[in-house]
């Protein structure tokens, strides 16, 4: 086929941990060309069930356009490492089956388009930087928190990759005596502030005192299993206490891995997407600080914060922006 131009449409996928989401996107203008189709990720019955339901949704993103002929490629964004090639799943730490698995190829076979395939941080910092930094920052770090956590690199204007799997910021360890990760190590960020770690925190408090709890306990309906990392934030935005130290300590470890991270890199600019962005207001009161206080002075005025207001949507545009590797 002819080389994907920018007034091309690209098919975007982007396979989460918790959520599928799938779109047309335009690429000159980084538009969605077509409804934005998302579901939750049937996590518990593993990849086959994930790939069938992401095929069922390109579909209807595809049947959103008046011309699904238009659309040239598909560009999947993919939560976990994939292979230096990137045509192959190498594992997911929130889905079973996916390992080794080649979703590339098997996209490309279902919806008969070239594909290609990035780590989903790769791709929301490609999109968040392409549609919105690139003119002001050629050095350039995109962290993404939410079920999981990972970070794009982008410098000298080029996403970095290092040999395969630069950029899995979520499992650099923070603290070798912390809680077990989803990895299977011990202490890595993600185990620490992702959005599963706090709402499992939020559960242990809530089991461990329910009546010390009641605002936590309202939001679950006293289901403890219930607890979401949104509860545990809310909680503290009330006021109660142990939810507060949940959250504290979360923000304190994304801080302490961002402030080892703008002392390695020395990037122009620090962007952060994921559901963390929600609760602005939390940032202001626990990230900001810590920052502040453990950055080395001549780093402080060197990098400027960012946060992502594209709702999610940077990682299916960085999707789409793969296409132009094809």
């Amino acid at each position: 086929m002819n080389a994907i131009t920018s007034s091309d449409l690209v098919l975007a996928l982007d396979f989460g941990g918790t959520k599928l989401a799938a779109a047309v996107v335009e690429l000159e203008s980084g538009q969605m060309a077509s409804p934005v189709i998302r579901l939750a990720t049937p996590a518990e019955q593993g990849a086959q069930s994930s790939l069938q339901a992401m095929i069922a949704a390109g579909n209807e993103a595809l049947a959103g356009i008046n011309d699904p002929s238009q659309v040239k490629a598909v560009g999947i964004s993919f939560g976990g490492p994939v292979s230096g090639d990137r045509r192959t799943v190498l594992c997911s730490n929130h889905v079973s089956q996916w390992d080794n698995f080649p979703l590339a190829d098997t996209v490309a076979e279902a919806f008969k388009r070239p594909a290609v395939m990035e780590n989903d941080a790769n791709a929301a910092a490609l999109g968040h930087w392409w549609y919105g930094d690139r003119h002001q920052a050629q050095d350039y770090l995109y962290v993404q928190v939410s079920t999981g956590v990972g970070a794009g690199i982008v410098l000298g204007g080029e996403l970095y990759r290092g040999g395969a799997l630069a950029g899995e910021f979520g499992h650099t360890i923070i603290d070798p005596q912390g809680p077990k990760c989803s990895c299977g190590r011990y202490g890595c960020l993600e185990s620490l502030c992702s959005g599963w770690a706090i709402a499992r925190d939020g559960r242990e408090i809530l089991q461990k005192d329910p009546a010390g709890n009641p605002i936590l306990a309202g939001q679950c309906g006293g289901n403890v299993r219930q607890v979401s990392a949104q509860m545990v934030f809310e909680a503290c935005r009330q006021g109660e206490e142990a939810s507060a130290k949940v959250v504290e300590r979360a923000l304190f470890s994304l801080g302490i891995a961002l402030v080892n991270s703008i002392s390695l890199l020395d990037p122009q600019k620090v962007a952060l997407g994921g559901g963390i962005t929600r609760s602005s207001d939390m940032l202001e009161r626990y990230l900001y600080p810590v920052l502040k206080k453990w950055i080395q002075p001549f780093f402080e005025d060197r990098y400027q914060l960012d946060i992502s207001t594209l709702e999610g949507q940077e990682t299916l545009l960085g999707a789409a922006l793969l296409a132009r590797d094809l």
